[in-house]
């Protein structure tokens, strides 16, 4: 007899559009994001179904623009947040005994 599967933890208001994987950690994927930011009334999937080359059109449009305005933003984020997950990878290599003899 198999025991039953846990289900997803209690979600708030906040959460009730984040979907959880199988380890029961948050997953954010573009479903996620985009029902987060367009209103519930708009049934965005529907819409891009209707007008996907509109659509890719329009993403890349504000891609192209967001790029423009805050790309030197947005790249200094990517290399702050490299630069940290790198030191963080060396100080654990460096605190272990790797080097001791």
């Amino acid at each position: 007899m198999e025991e039953p599967k846990a289900d997803a933890p209690d979600l708030d208001a906040a959460d009730e559009n984040l979907t959880y994987d199988q380890t029961g950690g948050r997953r954010i994927d573009a479903d996620t994001i985009l029902d987060s930011l367009v209103p519930q009334s708009i049934d965005w999937r529907e819409t891009v179904g209707r007008h996907p080359i509109l659509s890719v059109a329009s993403v890349g449009l504000v891609g192209y623009l967001v790029g423009r305005t805050k790309g030197a933003s947005i790249m200094a984020g990517i290399t702050a947040a490299l630069s940290a997950g790198i030191m963080r990878q060396l100080s654990d290599v460096f605190q272990g005994e790797f080097f001791d003899f």
